[in-house]
């Protein structure tokens, strides 16, 4: 099982073979770094626990690649908002 911390809003944090990776960005950290997870090798069917100042943020552990297949974005009139992860064309 893999574990990342939240830190503050826009940043997320996790250790792989004793290399930290954190990630900021300005939407839900976990889904961005859970991608990045998986580009270094990391099994999509593996579970995270997502952690806040070392207490649990969901009741249960999710998959790696569960976590990679969404984004969640925030905006002033929806507030929270799940959508499917859309890579952005590498030819733009």
């Amino acid at each position: 099982m893999h574990h990342i911390e939240l830190i503050g809003s826009y940043t997320s944090a996790a250790t792989l073979s004793g290399e930290e990776i954190k990630i900021t960005t300005r939407k839900d950290p976990v889904p961005v770094l859970c991608r990045e997870l998986i580009k270094r090798g990391v099994d999509p069917n593996q579970r995270v626990k997502v952690t806040r100042a070392g207490q649990p943020v969901w009741k249960t552990d999710l998959t790696v690649g569960y976590w990679a297949g969404i984004d969640i974005t925030e905006d002033d009139r929806e507030g929270l908002r799940t959508a499917k992860y859309r890579p952005f064309p590498k030819d733009i």
